[in-house]
């Protein structure tokens, strides 16, 4: 594992990097803000949930990872960058998940959406 993306900017794999094949099993997390958008996966996956947060803590969550940990970015290229796709995210991914999700999670503001069969499973009926 790496504390940086396996893929570059434009999305492709980095040289020296794999994709990882999972085993079937009955929990299996995946991260990142498109999996079950993809039409080969979107049926291998069960209950889908979307973690989701304001954009100022999205951006100091950001900010600490890629400029404070990882070194990624220069700070005014990362600033440029954040506000310029935000809205962009929103639409290609955000809100298609929310569409598609069982379960919505705002770390924000710590509530939790989901949907009645969700629910159900919950409650345990």
């Amino acid at each position: 594992m790496f504390a940086t993306s396996s893929h570059d900017l434009d999305g492709n794999l980095k040289p020296g990097c794999a994709p990882l094949e999972i085993e079937p099993a009955d929990i299996v997390f995946i991260e990142g803000n498109i999996p079950f958008l993809i039409e080969e996966v979107a049926h291998l996956i069960g209950i889908k949930v979307v973690y989701l947060t304001d954009d100022p803590i999205r951006l100091k969550r950001k900010w600490k990872r890629d400029i404070d940990y990882r070194k990624k970015y220069e700070p005014s290229y990362f600033r440029n960058r954040f506000f310029k796709e935000q809205f962009l995210m929103a639409e290609k991914c955000y809100r298609p998940q929310m569409e598609l999700c069982d379960m919505v999670v705002d770390t924000t503001g710590a509530a939790v959406w989901v949907t009645p069969e969700v629910a159900a499973i919950l409650r345990g009926t």
